[in-house]
């Protein structure tokens, strides 16, 4: 039981919100846990297991980042959050039950009595509008220029200002996902070559 409520406390920042009894009939995502490097994995298996009137879909999210070995740089490409991948589905009560099921043991994330932490509507929204159809956000390029960013090429065009802070030298930026109570921010690529 304490194991759970601390595996709670470290959800991502889109899931540590007010828990809802689950809407049957709309189709939400939910975290499912799993064991750290066993996401794509465990995924697949629950894919094929899980039939699709329970689940519409699994994934695990992922993003690209940028890496420096031997004094060059590369995107690589990893889960947006460890030890964790998301279910697609318009019942998470039946689906949690299905899920309790495997001999695998696998549990929508944050479950409680019936009650489940989807992700909220616009954060779910505004990630569809950013994946690519491999499930991952892609690096975005961008110059700054008299102070102001300009965002060219990449997801994250048009949303110069969700923008909170860019580190122009590692190529991440911080940016905001959701709206009011629900808003977290999340890491994400970004290279910014030309500074004038």
């Amino acid at each position: 039981m304490e194991q759970t409520a601390r595996r709670q406390e470290q959800l991502p920042g889109a899931f540590n919100g007010v828990t809802t009894n689950s809407q049957h009939g709309r189709v939400r995502w939910y975290l499912v846990h799993t064991p750290n490097g066993k996401e794509r994995e465990t995924c697949e298996k629950v894919r094929c297991i899980i039939p699709h009137n329970l689940m519409q879909d699994a994934f695990v999210m992922q993003k690209e980042f940028w890496f420096k070995r031997d004094g060059a740089w590369s995107l690589q490409t990893k889960p947006m959050y460890k030890e964790y991948f998301f279910v697609a589905t318009h019942d998470a009560a039946a689906l949690d039950r299905a899920l309790a099921q495997l001999s695998f043991g696998c549990r929508i994330a944050g479950s409680r009595e019936r009650a489940y932490m989807p992700m909220p509507d616009d954060a779910q929204d505004w990630y569809r509008s950013v994946l690519d159809e491999d499930g991952v956000v892609r690096n975005s390029v961008a110059r700054i220029e008299d102070g102001v960013l300009h965002i060219e090429q990449g997801p994250l065009v048009g949303q110069e200002a969700r923008v909170h802070k860019i580190d122009r030298r590692k190529r991440w930026c911080l940016v905001d996902v959701g709206e009011g109570d629900s808003s977290f921010r999340e890491v994400l690529p970004l290279d910014v070559p030309i500074k004038t």
